[in-house]
């Protein structure tokens, strides 16, 4: 019997912080560089940057920039950030209970989406790198919006292009950027942090995990 819209259920991942745990070294990479410079890192600004397009007031990048003696550009200093990032989700292997969903959801037949505020060419190269890129029906990113979580755009698009209603989605949320956009959409998110979200405020999450391992989306549906 062919499913019809109204039957339809859908699964939106984040990507970075929830596939990936590419958070967790992006914190220690900054630190490092931070330490190399003699500097102390402000995790509290960058804890709020975490889930969002990171265009925002604060740039961790712009205090390295300033230092005295610092002779290269803003836009050098990102670079090198970046290369460094990719280099160390190179050999990151998905988060735990990452793989089990999707294999599980799929036999279940609930569509499955990425929604992120970062680039299509982050979250592609990695998912295509680790068997998974066809495994998703849709995959909105920073590239498909005007404007990057925590508005609303992301997973608006994701639920437009999956053809569905918002009761119909369930976001799959690391970050409390990400559970807000989720609530701004109107579609319901399950929070599981990482270890660098783990202390944020998850109160407007429908429910809180330690681990995709521990969801079963049948019980939000």
């Amino acid at each position: 019997m062919s499913e019809d819209n109204t039957t339809k259920r859908a699964l939106i991942f984040d990507f970075d912080g929830l596939i990936l745990d590419t958070e967790t070294a992006e914190v220690e990479i900054w630190h490092d560089l931070y330490s190399k410079a003699g500097l102390s890192f402000d995790m509290t600004a960058y804890k709020e940057l975490i889930g969002s397009s990171g265009h925002g007031d604060y740039d961790p990048a712009q205090a390295l920039v300033d230092r005295q003696g610092e002779t290269r550009t803003f836009q050098e200093v990102r670079r090198d950030f970046r290369e460094i990032a990719y280099k160390y989700a190179e050999d990151q292997e998905p988060m735990e209970g990452v793989v089990d969903l999707i294999r599980k959801a799929k036999a279940k037949n609930y569509l499955l989406a990425v929604g992120s505020s970062a680039s299509y060419r982050w979250v592609g190269t990695h998912l295509r790198r680790l068997g998974l890129l066809e495994e998703f029906d849709v995959i909105v990113t920073s590239d498909d919006v005007e404007s990057a979580k925590p508005s609303p755009d992301i997973f608006l698009k994701v639920i437009e292009k999956l053809g569905i209603s918002a009761d119909q989605a369930l976001v799959l949320e690391d970050s409390l950027n990400g559970v807000l956009a989720a609530n701004h959409a109107g579609i319901r998110v399950i929070a599981v942090p990482n270890p660098i979200t783990i202390d944020q405020d998850f109160s407007l999450a429908t429910a809180v995990l330690p681990s995709l391992a521990m969801l079963d989306p049948d019980k939000f549906f």
